[in-house]
């Protein structure tokens, strides 16, 4: 195994070799580039004051020029092609709960750890969060005013603070933009549905004699809905997991993947799924008008505990994936404007304000069927598969039906219903995000200062409608024949013979649009969350030079922070009440946080024999953080007032060594931490139906199961190592090389164990599990409590491989070659002493607590220019891997099918997506710029890999779901 393992990652680094033809200029030299050659400058991921290109951490760099040559309409499209990213976005599918979060945020995830531990800055400062775990929605940037962005891939809270454990992403702006920029674009899918504009300006001029700066920039995106999933060709083939609860009998695995998975107990008109008439008179389901009963074939593997089965009736109109648009509609605007005056030699002030605002909208699916418990509640949400009980005197009930029902002595028929029969929830969430800084900076004895004030503001608005509410429903669906009063009328059963609930209305459940707008108005309703999230942050730091080492002068930085973060969520009464199927949860919490920190670099050796440089970098961060809440979830189920303090010591050290003109080593060690963030500790609980795989019975059920916060929660504690090489060979003009290692360990990681593995782990007897599943007096699942908590410890390990190089050609143009690679050789949760493997997976496992990253990934790229004609091209590698690695296939050893964890196919196929550009300029005058563009994303249309995961058929946070895509667009300047 040791010697495959050594292959595998050779191979990854001979293809980087291999594809060496697509590499260009490095990260750190391209910034200090960017920012004037001669000019020292501040590079993310530390605060001395230097030249960005001997920092001995890690950062790559992504130039406004790439930005504009992909076409790309928000940075968040750019960023997640990094191999380093995981896509953390939502918005393919919307939800109703806590959290704060709606389709159509797009978050960065460095190394998959989480988005949370990705700390993301504009200019070095932070913007207010745009949800409740306090991250910010990047695409609130106009794109115009971007200069590049900073990424570092290694630990900087000693530098920035909490939430950089994974690294830091800094948005730098173009704060000299003199002239106007605009553009105009179009894009649509090959598939010919989401279509989009985006329309972008910036400008910037200088005034009384250069005294004083002021840049503008807007963005507007306007992109409509794509279609569902059978809107695509592999989508539609219906590839899901089905859970085989009949595996010791049939001699297959216990899970299958396979085309053709569908609903096997509902339909949006209605289906028997009462035993004694399907035993006499076969599958039978409601005809869509209502009044006859239709044959229904179950497939020829067939579930009935786990609502699943493999062909069968209804090809083509699983409700499971009809529900959804794999891209939801969008409205983005973002505005920024800034002003900076030379107040004096050495004093400037600045003060910047912008506003960002998107609109986004997604369905799911909602419903399927419900089943009434004794207490007459409905027991139903997204994934339910239990049945409605209704009398046979229920007067909707086709005669057909009740004439089965009647020759066989059935009382009651249980039907499965799949809601869109009836109406489909659709989630409009609203985001607004306001920002005032102001700040001044300046010279004083040598040294160098800054102080700055930021206010921030983002309100978001869930609005979630065709929401069932849970007692109207169980009301409405037992209908009956009206006495006394209300004879000759179809009534609720509560309003039979005297009206005691005036707004019941009778809710026909047979058959598609056959129910009155009386009745869906009473049995829907609109769940609401509106929040405010605000932002208070002032900070001050000093630069400077006091004194020379060995090497040359040191540099120092010191500073200090107060910062304080609010949110408040209120939600509708019936959701605080717990009444629709699925309810927003409600937020209230503060924190105040204060920090100093210092840092200093100091030269040991400079142009010396074998050390032209030899440098070493420390700093330290003390951190005290207060959190408070009037209402949180403590133990018991109780709500009530909370508060919590800690305080957080950070540190890195850092070193440079630079033997020889062409070589330069660098490494580091860092303790960073992360807080937890008010959504952890202070959401109130939630409880929603989940679908959870019993080991102790094989079969997949509907469980209630609470999340909430947890008020106890202590930070997380990382340490990071790096260590790294770049290679600049004279006999190669203009290539560059660079290997980083990277190993980040992580203890009191924060996460949510998951149902699944909560009730796995208490199968195999872990009392701490046991703590948090409830089982009934005959051993069935009831309930299971998952709260985030701090038990469980988390470890990556890996390379980065960045290449770059550029060829002047004599005569014809500039040829520009670009490499970025990661591998992972370990990827370790371990929760309760139980290690699992996130490597080389692929797949996404049912609620999956931990982390999951591809073995690696390649992204090449190459530039070519001649005059005004420039032409690119990008591939991105994803090798094949796991579909899940706690999971048993043919392709694994010690596989069989009696496994209560055995796979039918545990391999995901590896996958190459190649993108297309060109642009020519029309007229190239000077400061004057036309130039016309065209970009292609998935070129080749190439069909995402067999990956189930929410009724789509593959990882949409890792595959492209949307197929080739067309931009085109004009963009000048002057």
């Amino acid at each position: 195994m040791a010697s495959q393992r050594h292959r595998h990652y050779l191979g990854f680094l001979l293809a980087g070799a291999a594809m060496a033809c697509c590499g260009a200029a490095m990260a750190q030299e391209q910034a200090a580039e960017a920012d004037g050659a001669s000019e020292a400058i501040i590079v993310t991921g530390s605060r001395v004051v230097r030249n960005g290109a001997d920092m001995p951490t890690p950062v790559t760099v992504v130039g406004a020029d790439l930005i504009a040559q992909t076409g790309a309409t928000q940075l968040s499209q750019v960023i997640n092609d990094l191999p380093v990213v995981r896509t953390d976005t939502s918005s393919t599918t919307a939800f109703v709960g806590g959290g704060g979060n709606g389709p159509g945020n797009n978050l960065i995830n460095l190394r998959g750890l989480g988005a949370v531990r990705t700390l993301v800055l504009v200019d070095g400062l932070r913007f207010p969060a745009t949800t409740f775990t306090g991250l910010f929605n990047t695409d609130l940037i106009p794109s115009s005013l971007v200069s590049r962005l900073d990424i570092v891939t290694g630990g900087a809270s000693a530098a920035y603070g909490s939430d950089a454990v994974a690294g830091v992403v800094n948005i730098i702006l173009n704060n000299k933009l003199e002239g106007v920029r605009a553009s105009a674009q179009y894009g649509v899918t090959d598939a010919g549905d989401g279509d989009e504009q985006k329309y972008s300006f910036g400008v910037g001029q200088k005034f009384l004699d250069g005294r004083l700066h002021i840049i503008a920039g807007l963005d507007y995106q306007d992109r409509k809905r794509t279609g569902n999933c059978y809107s695509r060709s592999w989508c539609a083939q219906e590839y899901g997991v089905m859970s085989n609860a009949n595996s010791a009998q049939n001699g297959l695995p216990a899970l299958i993947i396979s085309p053709d998975v569908r609903w096997s107990q509902n339909t949006p008109a209605g289906l028997i799924v009462s035993s004694r008439l399907t035993n006499a008179f076969g599958g039978q389901q409601v005809s869509d008008d209502g009044t006859t009963l239709l044959p229904f074939t179950f497939g020829q593997l067939y579930a009935p505990n786990n609502n699943q089965m493999i062909g069968g009736s209804r090809r083509g109109i699983n409700p499971a994936s009809s529900a959804f648009d794999l891209q939801g509609p969008q409205k983005r605007l973002a505005a920024l404007f800034r002003a900076e005056a030379e107040l004096s030699d050495n004093l400037k002030a600045w003060v910047d304000s912008s506003y960002g605002q998107t609109d986004n909208q997604g369905t799911f699916a909602q419903l399927r069927s419900g089943n009434q418990n004794a207490a007459g509640t409905l027991r139903a949400g997204p994934l339910n598969t239990g049945a409605i009980t209704l009398s046979v005197n229920n007067p909707f009930l086709p005669a057909q039906l009740r004439s089965q029902m009647q020759q066989i002595g059935l009382a009651n028929v249980n039907i499965g219903k799949a809601g869109d029969g009836l109406l489909v929830p659709i989630v409009d969430y609203h985001v607004e995000s306001y920002r005032v800084a102001a700040g001044l900076k300046g010279d004083l004895g040598g040294w160098t200062w800054d102080a700055s004030y930021v206010r921030g503001v983002s309100k978001l608005d869930n609005v979630a409608r065709n929401i069932i509410n849970q007692n109207n429903f169980s009301r409405a669906v037992q209908a009956v024949n009206g006495t006394g009063a209300n004879a000759g009328r179809i009534v609720c059963a509560v309003n039979q013979s005297a009206t005691t609930d005036a707004a019941c209305q009778p809710l026909n459940l047979f058959g598609v649009g056959t129910a009155s707008d009386a009745a869906l108005q009473y049995v829907y309703g609109t769940a609401v969350q509106r929040s405010r999230i605000t932002l208070d942050d002032v900070s001050a730091n000093v630069q400077g030079q006091p004194f020379d080492a060995w090497g040359g002068p040191v540099s120092v930085a010191a500073g200090a922070e107060y910062r304080t973060e609010s949110i408040a969520a209120d939600v509708d009464p019936v959701s605080a009440a717990g009444g629709f199927i699925q309810n927003y949860s409600a937020l209230h919490g503060r924190s105040k946080v204060f920090e100093v920190y210092a840092e200093a670099n100091v030269p040991l050796l400079s142009n010396v024999p074998l050390a032209e440089t030899l440098e070493v970098n420390g700093a330290v961060r003390h951190a005290h953080y207060k959190f408070s809440s009037p209402e949180a979830p403590l133990a018991g189920g109780a709500v009530g007032p909370a508060d919590s303090s800690f305080n957080a010591v950070t540190w890195k050290l850092g070193l440079v060594y630079k033997p020889v003109d062409w070589l330069r080593m660098r490494g580091t060690i860092s303790r960073d931490f992360r807080a937890p963030n008010m959504n952890e500790q202070y959401i109130l609980p939630n409880v929603q139906n989940s679908a959870i795989l019993d080991p102790a019975t094989n079969t997949s059920t509907q469980v209630a199961t609470q999340s909430g916060g947890n008020p106890n929660l202590r930070p997380e504690i990382s340490h990071t190592k790096t260590f790294g090489v770049t290679i600049q060979p004279a006999a190669i003009p203009n290539l560059q090389l660079s290997v980083d290692y990277y190993d980040i360990k992580v203890t009191g990681y924060i996460a949510a164990v998951g149902g699944p593995t909560l009730v796995t782990q208490c199968f195999q007897g872990a009392p701490d599990a046991c703590a948090f599943v409830t089982r009934d007096a005959n051993g069935v699942l009831t309930f299971i409590r998952n709260i985030s908590a701090n038990a469980n410890e988390l470890q990556v390990k890996g390379f980065d491989v960045e290449l770059g190089y550029r060829k002047q050609i004599e005569n014809i143009g500039t040829l520009d070659l670009r490499i970025l690679g990661t591998a992972y050789t370990k990827l370790t949760y371990v929760n309760a002493g139980s290690p699992l493997n996130g490597k080389c997976q692929n797949g996404t496992v049912t609620q999956q607590a931990y982390p999951s990253m591809s073995c690696y990934q390649i992204n090449t790229r190459a530039t070519f220019t001649s005059g005004p004609l420039t032409l690119g091209m990008q591939s991105r590698y994803i090798p094949k891997g796991k579909f899940g690695t706690t999971y048993v296939g043919p392709q694994d050893d010690g596989y069989s099918p009696t496994l209560p964890n055995s796979i039918s196919d545990n391999r995901v196929k590896a996958v190459t997506y190649v993108d297309v550009n060109a642009s020519y300029r029309i007229i190239d005058n000077g400061p004057r710029m036309v130039e016309v563009f065209g970009a292609i994303k998935n070129a080749f249309n190439t069909n995402p890999p067999v990956a189930p995961a929410n009724n789509i058929g593959t990882n949409a946070n890792l595959y492209d779901v949307l197929g080739r895509t067309f931009r085109v667009g004009v963009r000048m300047a002057y």
